[in-house]
């Protein structure tokens, strides 16, 4: 039972081994060049340091600038529109899409209408369909002009963007984070001290086990 015991003791060491290069790739999922700052690589652990560092900031950037675009081309709705605050979403897409309230209610009537009483003849249908899928007098807009109209599809476009660029900062997150991972394993496996596991016969016909770790 003691040599049982032992022997389980000296297998839950053996992975102990493996433990700072674990350390190494969780440092470098975590914050990239930590790994190979750790390991000696100051060169390639400051390159991967500075990038993520420059991302981050490029992130925070874009976040405020997306921020900053959305209050604009809401208040412009409002003041050049006459458009309600804080609707959803999809509100301020038919704002860029129609140049009336009035206009996006018949296009939906003209669709509700061959739908639901020429097609299938539901009355009610057609009547909960206005309901739900039109806008009422205090939700409606009315622009200007075309060319306010244009100015503010300008404005929702520049704001698309900076969402798009800002998705691609996240992925370039992502990737200097696998990159960084990938590194420290290779600069582990380059520098890997090997690990002997084996058997030596006893004095008293047994069977000793050896680890040996070099250092």
């Amino acid at each position: 039972m003691k040599r049982l015991i032992f022997f389980l003791l000296i297998l839950s060491i053996v992975p102990l081994a493996a433990l700072p290069k674990l350390s190494y790739s969780a440092a470098s999922a975590i914050l990239p060049g930590t790994g190979e700052l750790a390991l000696g690589k100051t060169t390639r652990g400051a390159i991967m340091l500075s990038t993520d560092i420059l991302v981050w900031t490029s992130f925070f950037a874009l976040e405020k600038e997306k921020d900053n675009l959305t209050d604009t081309y809401k208040q412009y709705a409002v003041v050049y529109a006459g458009a309600k605050s804080g609707m959803p979403e999809s509100y301020y897409q038919n704002l860029q899409n129609y140049i009336s309230s009035d206009d996006f209610n018949r296009y939906e009537e003209l669709f509700a209408r061959n739908y639901y009483l020429i097609y299938s003849y539901n009355p009610e249908g057609y009547e909960e369909y206005i309901l739900a899928n039109t806008y009422s007098d205090e939700e409606s807009w009315s622009w200007q002009n075309q060319t306010y109209q244009d100015h503010y599809k300008k404005l929702r476009r520049r704001t698309q963007k900076a969402k798009i660029y800002q998705n691609l900062s996240i992925g370039a997150l992502v990737l200097n984070r696998v990159v960084s991972v990938i590194d420290v394993s290779l600069i582990n496996k380059k520098t890997n001290r090997p690990l002997s596991i084996y058997f030596t016969p006893t004095s008293n016909n047994g069977l000793m086990f050896n680890v040996q770790l070099e250092y």
